[in-house]
Parts: C-alpha cells; structure tokens; sequence
C-alpha cells in the first residue's frame, strides 16, 4: 500500500495513520505509543537490501515496542543518504514519533566533509544495528573484467547514486588506492536503479553490499551472472569467496590502510536505527529495549533467514553511539587523507 505524499510512504506494520503523533511529555512509552504511529524514515528507494532489512525490523520490532504502534515506510533517496540523514536531524519530529535507517557510508562522508552536510552524526539517538556491512566491487558476467588488474588496464562504467553512498566511495578509494580505471555515473535513485543498469548493460558494474545481492539478487550469483573484483569490510568473508581478494590486503603504505579501515567502520556499524536528537531518553530506552528483543526474536530470525539476511552480527544502541562518536573524533591528517582518497573529479 503506498501513499503519495512528498517522499513514498508504505505501510508495514498496520494501518496508516496520517496524523503527526503528540507531543511526547511525562507518560509511559505506552500511553505514548498506543494507537499511534512510526513514521520509518529510509535513505533509499523501496527496492533492494536496505529496504528489505528496514521492512523485516519493522514487521517485527512494533510488537515489542510498548504500545505496539503502526510503523510506516518513508523512502527518501537522494545524496548518497545526506538527504535523508538531513530531514531526519531537522525536520523530523523530535517526540518519538521517527526513526530512521541511514546509509553508513553517508556518516563518513559527514565526518570528512562537515560542511556540506546538515547534521551532526554523534547527536542522534542511536538505537542498534541489525547487522555488519561487507561490500564487494562487481561487474556484469559479460564484462571482460575478471580481476582488479584488469580493472587498471580497461575503463569500466559502474553506476552510484550520490558522492555519500558506497555506491561511490568504494569506487573512488579503489581508483585512488588501487589505479583502477572506473567511470563512475552518478544520479541512481538507489540499489535496484542500480541493479537494473546494470542488467540492462547501461553500465557495467557497480559497488554493493554483499549481502544486498545476496538477499535481492540470489539468483545472480547462483546463476553467475556478477563477478566480484575485491571485497571491502575489516576482514575476508569466506562466503564471498577465497579468490576475491579483500581490498586492503591489496595495500602496501600503511597510510592507505589507514584509509581503508576509516572507511571500514561504517561497514562495521552497518545497518544502523536512529531517532532525532532530543528525542525524550524514555523513548530512546523504550526504543532500544524492542530493538534489542527484537534481534533475539525467533520470528524476526526465521523471517530474516528465509530472505538470506545476516542474524548473527547485531550491535545495540550504546555500541553503535560508541563507534559514531570515536569515527568524529579521528585524527585530522586521517580525515585529510580520507578526503583526497574517498573523492573523484
């Protein structure tokens, strides 16, 4: 069911409540919640894996959130996550009635370039993590590309949507870092605008995360028909496979590995939720309490198994708060180099 408002709205956990939720003030999580509702606010469009891992916490968190309220759908694309992070730092409502999915890349993308973002990551209201990130470089099955040092020796179009999204800033440090010729094209209103370029030969590859073929795309890589170049997270994933080597193995200046593991902690953090800042902290440990009960949920686990989601690398609330607020406080000469690698003409 959509509705068509300024950005798309879908339900997905009852019936759509239009009206703005009250005022947050001295009750229980409950009495607020009851009979209300959540707007859940995602930076993408409604296909590919963010959308599914918001859709299957949804369907399963407002049961244990007190009160049980509805919980709604608000797709916003646009900036590689910026924009929604954004809209979710100013302009959503502070009550309790938002939370959000970011793209973790777009919080690296803050810490390296303040000034071109309106929000300030450390002040969100962290509420957990559904699970860790590893990207992977890809090309089309028909590409002539099967490695890294054929990616250096031939021009290969792949597809992103914003200068914030992994879509681009795994492309740009391995043109950077590695010499690779990639051809970015920018402007893909999310994962399956990507997924569909791609398949359609309009490009010929693209950056994902691993598990977003997997969960989207499962037929891809039963069928072969993407190649992996180079994986990119804080270690090798075996299921990727051994031959895909992963990206910083690839470096030798331990400045360059610097780099990769900056951008290696928004793969670690992942799949984050968070509300505005100054949501009222009674609404945040309500919030948090679900998310975490909803992780151990043996439904939530079936549900997200049977669409070939990670279960097993959850964080809570106060460690993601954690790692966003030492990613802040990084070292300037690793930041400056971040921002030269992670950039492209």
């Amino acid at each position: 069911m959509l509705r068509s408002v300024a950005t798309a709205v879908a339900v997905i956990g009852g019936t759509t409540l239009l009206g703005a939720a009250a005022p947050a003030s001295a009750q229980s999580a409950a009495e607020f919640y009851k009979g209300g509702q959540i707007t859940y606010n995602l930076a993408t469009s409604s296909g590919g894996s963010w959308a599914l891992y918001g859709r299957v916490l949804a369907r399963h968190m407002s049961k244990h959130i007190p009160g049980n309220p509805n919980i709604v759908a608000q797709y916003m694309p646009g900036a590689g996550g910026v924009k929604a992070a954004n809209y979710m730092f100013n302009a959503a409502s502070k009550t309790g009635s938002f939370m959000g999915t970011p793209l973790s890349t777009s919080l690296l993308y803050a810490a390296m370039n303040p000034s071109k973002v309106k929000f300030d990551a450390p002040k969100f209201e962290w509420i957990g993590s559904q699970a860790r990130i590893q990207d992977v470089i890809s090309v089309w099955h028909t590409v002539p590309v099967k490695s890294i040092e054929d990616a250096r020796k031939r021009v290969v179009t792949v597809g992103a949507t914003g200068r914030g999204s992994n879509s681009f800033l795994d492309i740009a440090m391995a043109n950077n870092l590695l010499g690779t010729q990639f051809k970015v094209v920018l402007g893909y209103k999310g994962g399956a605008a990507l997924n569909n370029a791609m398949e359609r030969g309009e490009t010929e590859g693209r950056s994902n995360t691993w598990d977003g073929f997997y969960a989207a795309k499962p037929q891809w890589i039963e069928e072969k028909k993407i190649r992996h170049l180079v994986q990119i997270g804080p270690s090798k994933l075996p299921i990727i496979g051994d031959d895909v080597p992963l990206f910083s193995d690839l470096l030798t200046d331990p400045k360059d590995k610097a780099v990769a593991d900056f951008l290696a902690v928004g793969l670690t953090v992942g799949r984050t939720v968070y509300t505005p800042p100054g949501t009222p902290k009674y609404i945040v440990e309500a919030l948090r309490t679900a998310f975490d009960a909803t992780m151990k949920d043996p439904a939530y686990i079936a549900d997200a198994k049977k669409r070939r989601m990670d279960t097993t690398t959850p964080k809570t609330g106060a460690e993601v708060a954690d790692i966003v607020t030492k990613t802040f406080a990084s070292p300037k000469d690793v930041l400056d180099r971040a921002r030269k690698v992670l950039t492209l003409p």
